[in-house]
């Protein structure tokens, strides 16, 4: 049998999974209101975003020298 401990429980596990669904039909609508939502993936809007920047290229080759004393990289 149930305690009124677990109804508790299950009644705040309801509340908080519909205050999180309502978060989500928010957060879908934003997304879908967004120009250009949907017509290319994430990560090709961003592309090149850090061509010829020194410091981005610092810390590539600080990571590659990273990885490469790690033996995670090789040449």
């Amino acid at each position: 049998m149930a305690t009124n401990d677990n109804a508790l429980d299950l009644t705040t596990i309801d509340h908080r999974l519909a205050t999180v669904e309502k978060e989500v039909a928010i957060l879908k609508q934003r997304v879908e209101r967004q120009p250009g939502a949907g017509n290319e993936p994430w990560y090709l809007k961003h592309a090149g975003r850090f061509a010829d920047d020194p410091d981005f290229a610092e810390i590539v080759r600080l990571g590659r020298e990273i990885r490469e004393a790690d033996g995670l990289e090789q040449h």
